[in-house]
């Protein structure tokens, strides 16, 4: 059979399809202001290609750096009809040696050798700098890049809607010849890093910093490349774990803060459409989230007194700025005794005594239980007053400051017990008026500076047994109490015929002792949080124990309030922790303690709708259960090959161990996140100004005016 040139040219039509006829792949990826052709195949695998470019081509289009993106296709743009319309992604990771490059390196060579055998002069600046002919030159200027394919890019309509779709492989592949090979630029480049794999969970896209594929940016700049918009779907860190790796002063604390005011936007917005907001609650132990710093040039405060709350040490209600709260209990009120004792159980570590067991099983609160009648009620109410008494004077033998006034604020601060008449009359016989008032149905307040005075009254007359009649009846009903007995040893310091620790171990708690606070903190973050406030923990100023036991404690109540939600059959809030230190709360060692507060955090938060943002320098001290947990990574520099090793275990951050250790530039990270198919090289943006305003108006608030610190 004889082909014409035209049924040849029909056949070939056939064997090498003309594809092409993708709208979308066009429109967003390699329309001409979007990509730049740089190049072609020269050898093509499922996981590795090889890109022949020029360097005039790479000279034209800004030069193209380690890790920089690339797109590779067989259709022909602007072409309809095809069999298929694929875009391949490439990542450039290093050179690669073309087929004839021996050959051409041999003519260069040969051109060196001729110069210095035809030169009198044999400096470098002679014989190396010689002028070839243009097409010498241009031939040796052809260079191969090895890069790796990250997956595919593809048209798909789902519910009749035409969507973009990424495949981490490649279905198919034709000769080499046939593919271009493109630079993506401007909006195409902030396409691919902003790229989110569909779904049917909520997204709300939000700008987080822009493409940055190296320490050096000259060209970048030069070329108008260094702006690229990398934006990320902010519910993936609602609710997830998120993990911030790198060293001091590479800007972990910049990005938890740009994510926090981004979930802070959505979360008014959700709030103004009618569904639940986004608590955040931050461990703040530099102080650099509740106070302005020469890094960002604004902190999280200043999104508004109504929006954030700042709670620390020595702070108070009455203080200058409405928002900042105390951080602790008030050890004597009756309303929070419940924490207080929890507080003072963790210090009574001889845990072996008898007189440490008995307190933490002593009730102080007396707090009805269901199924007693009203009588056994106000008998334990009785019991709890009296037992508070002696914990009182026991505090203040600790130089606890007792409060000037009760927890409303109204009156003078006493402590309220029941006393009989013929007791009461005994005590001011023998001491003289003024330390007990006369309440309602047979109750006194013992005066505040009368406290020691007043309990070491009856336990003396309790040990020389000579009162008699109503008064002994009186003095044997206080002293027979059961919270009495339990805080007994804690104030005499004796146990029996032993000499115990007893109150000297409540002076190291004095840090969370804050007067002025009405009610049990950890209740009012609670509320605060579901109320969709950030609450920032400002712990700088607090003694390093009593931070981390603050710092548990807290994090325990949230979970156990979580729990108590969850377990009843409701929904609980959304609720984000942002944590600093992590190695040193999620490593192997402790990992293996399920009793652990932080590690039930990392185990359980996901279920109880607690996200976690954690930040760490090093990645081999948190335990692989959570890595193994983590949804989406920012990973700065790290300084050594053992972290970079343990990173290398996850994803493909394998390919910028070299850049991680290498390239110490603050802000400059590798992202991964859970909506996003690959992981994106950015600049992450610095907070300040912008963010600060743009918060602000989500919530109502005006414009601050605000210098921004350059």
């Amino acid at each position: 059979m004889i082909f014409t040139a035209m049924h040849l040219g029909a056949a070939m039509g056939d064997l090498i399809p003309n594809v092409g006829a993708g709208t979308l792949l066009e429109s967003l990826l390699i329309s001409d202001e979007r990509a730049v052709r740089i190049g072609a195949i020269q050898a093509l695998d499922y996981d590795r290609a090889i890109v022949i470019t020029h360097d005039r081509w790479k000279s034209d289009t800004g030069g193209i750096p380690q890790y920089s993106f690339l797109l590779a296709t067989a259709r022909e743009v602007g072409a309809d009809g095809g069999d298929d319309d694929e875009v391949l992604l490439l990542r450039v990771e290093g050179t690669a040696p073309l087929s004839l490059e021996k050959d051409l390196l041999g003519v260069r060579e040969e051109a060196l050798r001729d110069a210095l055998s035809r030169h009198d002069s044999p400096s470098p600046s002679v014989v190396l700098d010689l002028d070839m002919d243009p097409f010498t030159k241009n031939r040796i200027s052809f260079t191969g890049l090895n890069c790796r394919i990250l997956g595919t890019f593809y048209e798909q309509i789902e519910n009749g809607q035409l969507s973009l779709h990424f495949g981490h492989d490649v279905d198919n592949f034709y000769a080499t010849s046939t593919y271009r090979v493109f630079k993506p630029v401007g909006d195409g480049l902030a396409e691919i890093a902003s790229y989110l794999k569909p779904s049917d969970d909520p997204v709300e896209r939000v700008r987080i910093g822009a493409v940055r594929y190296s320490s050096t940016r000259r060209r970048a700049i030069a070329s108008g490349q260094n702006n690229a918009a990398v934006k990320v779907n902010v519910y993936d860190f609602i609710g997830n774990k998120t993990g911030m790796f790198g060293m001091t002063r590479m800007g972990k604390s910049n990005t938890m803060k740009t994510v926090v005011s981004r979930i802070f936007v959505v979360s008014e917005n959700r709030r103004s459409e009618g569904g639940s907001p986004v608590g955040q609650l931050i461990f703040d132990p530099q102080g650099e989230y509740a106070n302005p710093n020469t890094q960002d040039g604004k902190e999280l405060a200043a999104i508004g007194e109504k929006h954030v709350v700042i709670y620390k040490f020595g702070g108070t209600g009455e203080s200058t700025a409405a928002n900042v709260r105390p951080l602790g209990f008030n050890f004597f009120d009756p309303a929070q005794i419940d924490a207080v004792k929890g507080v003072i159980s963790t210090a009574l570590v001889d845990a072996s005594s008898d007189y440490v067991k008995s307190f933490v099983q002593a009730d102080f609160s007396g707090t009805a239980v269901e199924g007693e009648t009203a009588q056994d009620g106000k008998k334990r109410e009785i019991h709890a007053a009296r037992g508070r008494l002696l914990l009182y004077g026991a505090l203040r033998k600790a130089d606890f400051s007792v409060p000037q006034k009760d927890a409303d604020g109204r009156y003078p601060w006493r402590a309220w017990i029941s006393m009989r008449k013929e007791l009461v009359a005994k005590l001011e016989s023998d001491l003289g008026a003024g330390h007990v008032i006369s309440g309602k149905y047979g109750s006194v307040g013992v005066e505040r500076d009368s406290l020691t005075q007043v309990i070491d009254w009856i336990v003396e007359r309790s040990e020389a047994q000579d009162l008699s009649g109503a008064a002994a009846e009186g003095l044997a009903s206080i002293v027979d109490g059961d919270a009495w007995k339990s805080a007994l040893p804690i104030y005499t310091q004796r146990s029996g015929n032993r000499m115990v620790s007893g109150y000297t171990k409540l002076k190291g708690l004095k840090g969370f002792h804050a007067p002025t606070s009405r009610s049990d903190y950890r209740n009012d973050i609670y509320r605060e949080l579901k109320n969709g406030r950030i609450v920032i923990m400002d712990l700088h100023l607090g003694p390093e124990k009593v931070i981390r036991s603050l710092s548990e404690n807290l994090a325990a109540s949230l979970m156990d309030k979580q729990t108590e939600v969850f377990t009843s059959g409701k929904t609980p809030p959304d609720i984000q922790i942002v944590i600093e230190e992590a190695h040193n709360l999620f490593s192997s060692d402790q990992y293996k303690d399920d009793l652990d507060v932080w590690i039930r955090l990392a185990k359980e938060a996901s279920k109880l709708k607690l996200g976690m943002i954690y930040a760490t320098q090093e990645v081999t001290g948190v335990a692989h259960q959570v890595l193994a947990n983590t949804k989406n990574w920012v990973v700065a520099h790290l300084n050594n090959t053992r972290e970079v090793n343990e990173l290398a275990r996850f994803y493909d951050f394998k390919a910028f161990g070299d850049s991680i250790i290498s390239h110490e530039d603050k802000g400059y990270v590798r992202l991964k996140t859970m909506s996003s198919p690959f992981i994106v090289p950015v600049h992450i943006d610095k907070y300040g100004a912008g963010l600060v305003n743009e918060a602000r108006e989500a919530a109502g608030e005006p414009p601050l005016q605000i210098e921004q610190v350059s």
